[in-house]
């Protein structure tokens, strides 16, 4: 099921807003959307009530998404890399449930980085409360945007991975 349509059918107020998966392919963003419908059916709910898909977007442009936001929805299977940094750039909370493999992981690592763990769900119904919530309550979300911001220089300034390749390449060379 998809985890988005769960939120919804609990907090009903929210608009997701998603990016055109691949422009120059109209096929698959149909089929994104009749993905979207049929998830959203299931809770006799219209997805054009509660979705926007947006053209892909310019960096400046996905940034201004990302601020104007309230809450970044990790997906389960495939974490974030890039789009989870950049969602911490903007001080925007992320909820994760993080999988088995390395791929649904990157999220619940960077959380972890930046001792943000709140919003790290062990399972689907964790991950709905904690999206639920942080959609709710205005001073929760506050708190993790406030301890985001505060311990992102745990992220950005970490230079634990380049001092450990500097051991490395002195070792072999």
């Amino acid at each position: 099921m998809n985890k988005p349509t769960i939120v919804l059918a609990v907090s009903p107020k929210c608009l997701l807003v998603n990016l055109a998966i691949g422009e120059e392919n109209p096929y698959i963003n149909q089929k994104f959307r009749q993905h979207l419908e049929r998830n959203f059916a299931d809770f006799w709910l219209k997805s054009e009530d509660y979705c926007i898909v947006l053209p892909q977007q310019n960096y400046r442009s996905y940034l201004s998404l990302n601020w104007a936001s309230d809450i970044y929805l990790d997906t389960f299977s495939w974490s974030g890399g890039n789009t989870t940094l950049e969602a911490i750039s903007c001080n925007l909370p992320i909820v994760t449930c993080p999988g088995e493999f390395m791929r649904s992981r990157h999220s619940y690592g960077i959380l972890r980085m930046l001792d943000v763990t709140e919003t790290i769900a062990r399972n689907e119904s964790e991950y709905i409360a904690i999206a639920t919530r942080l959609g709710l309550d205005l001073n929760w979300r506050f708190t993790i945007k406030q301890k985001i911001l505060n311990n992102q220089f745990r992220l950005y300034e970490n230079k634990a991975c380049v001092v450990a390749l500097e051991e490395f390449y002195q070792r072999v060379v």
